[in-house]
C-alpha cells in the first residue's frame, strides 16, 4: 500500500471516528436533560410538599393558640378576636408561602383542585397528607405552650375541639359547613385562578397547566395579585358565621387536630364530606363561570 493510501485511510478513519462521537453525545445529551429536569420536579414536589407542612402547622397553631389565649385570660371570647386573627394570618401565610406550595392549608382546597384537575392526584393526596401532619404537630406544640389546668376536658386539644352545637341536629350542622366552605373555595377559584384579562394568562409553576402546584399568581396584572387579601377577608367574615351551628371549622385539618390529640370524634366525619362537598361545588361552579365561549 502506498503512502498516500495509508494517509487517506487514516484520515477517513479519523473522520468516521469523530462522526460517531458527535452521535452518541447528541444521543446522550437529551438523556442527561431528561434526568435534570426530571430531578428538578422531583425537587419542586419535595419542596412543596414540606412547605404545605409548614404553613400548615403555622396556620392551625395560630388560631388555635388564639383561642387557647383567651380561655387562660378567663375573658369571653369575642369572635371578632378570632376573626381578625385568622384573616390576619392567613394573608401573612398566603404571600410567604404562595411561591413554595400555593398554601391552600386546607384539605378541602386541594380536594377542589384535584376534582377540577389544576392539580393531579399524587400531588394533591400528598398535599393532604402533608396538611393533616402538620395540624396534628400545631395541636400537639398547644398541649407544650399551654398548661392543661385552665381547660375544660383535661387538655387545651380537648377544649378547642369543634363539634356541632348542642341543639344544632346533624342536619344544621351539615348544611352550615357546606355552605361555609363553598363560600371559601369559590372566592379562592375566582381570585387565584380567574383573570380580568382574557389577554392573560395564569402563571403556572412547578408544571405544565393543570398539574401546577402553586395555585396563586400574584402577578399585579390579574387580580390573583390581590387573592391573599380576597382569601384573609373571606376567613375572617366566615368566623362570624357558623360557630354557633357547626363550630365554623370549613377545614377538615383543624377539625382532624384536636379530634386526635384531644380524642373528641364527635360527628368528625360530617366534617370532611360536608366541607369537600361544598368545595367540589365550588370548585365547578366558579370553573362554569370562568369557561370561554368558544365558536
Amino acid at each position: 500500500m502506498s503512502g498516500d493510501d495509508q494517509n487517506l485511510d487514516y484520515n477517513e478513519l479519523e473522520e468516521t471516528s469523530i462522526t460517531v462521537d458527535k452521535e452518541q453525545e447528541e444521543d446522550e445529551q437529551p438523556i442527561v436533560d431528561s434526568e435534570e429536569a426530571t430531578n428538578k420536579k422531583r425537587w419542586i414536589l419535595i419542596r412543596a410538599v414540606i412547605g404545605e407542612l409548614l404553613c400548615t402547622f403555622l396556620f392551625i397553631y395560630i388560631v388555635c393558640a388564639t383561642s387557647a389565649n383567651f380561655i387562660r385570660l378567663k375573658t369571653v371570647m369575642n369572635p371578632v378576636v378570632g376573626a381578625l386573627s385568622t384573616g390576619f394570618a392567613s394573608v401573612a401565610l398566603i404571600y410567604a408561602f404562595a411561591d413554595v406550595s400555593g398554601a391552600h392549608f386546607n384539605p378541602s382546597v386541594t380536594f377542589s383542585t384535584m376534582i377540577t384537575r389544576k392539580t393531579s392526584i399524587t400531588k394533591g393526596l400528598m398535599y393532604i397528607a402533608a396538611q393533616l401532619v402538620g395540624s396534628v404537630l400545631a395541636a400537639l406544640i398547644l398541649l407544650a405552650t399551654f398548661p392543661g389546668d385552665d381547660f375544660k376536658g383535661g387538655n387545651v386539644a380537648s377544649a378547642l375541639a369543634i363539634e356541632p352545637a348542642p341543639d344544632a341536629n346533624i342536619g344544621n350542622a351539615f348544611l352550615m359547613e357546606m355552605i361555609l366552605t363553598f363560600i371559601l373555595v369559590y372566592v379562592i377559584f375566582a381570585v387565584a385562578f380567574d383573570t380580568v384579562d382574557n389577554n392573560v394568562k395564569t402563571v403556572v409553576r412547578g408544571g405544565k397547566q393543570g398539574n401546577n402546584l402553586t395555585i396563586y399568581n400574584t402577578s399585579g396584572q390579574t387580580k390573583a395579585g390581590f387573592a391573599p387579601i380576597a382569601i384573609g377577608f373571606t376567613l375572617g367574615f366566615l368566623c362570624f358565621m357558623g360557630g354557633s351551628v357547626s363550630g365554623g371549622a370549613f377545614n377538615p385539618a383543624r377539625v382532624f387536630s384536636t379530634a386526635l390529640v384531644g380524642r373528641n370524634w364527635t360527628a368528625h366525619w360530617m366534617y370532611w364530606i360536608a366541607d369537600f362537598l361544598g368545595a367540589g361545588l365550588a370548585g365547578f361552579t366558579q370553573s362554569f363561570f370562568s369557561t370561554k365561549y368558544n365558536k
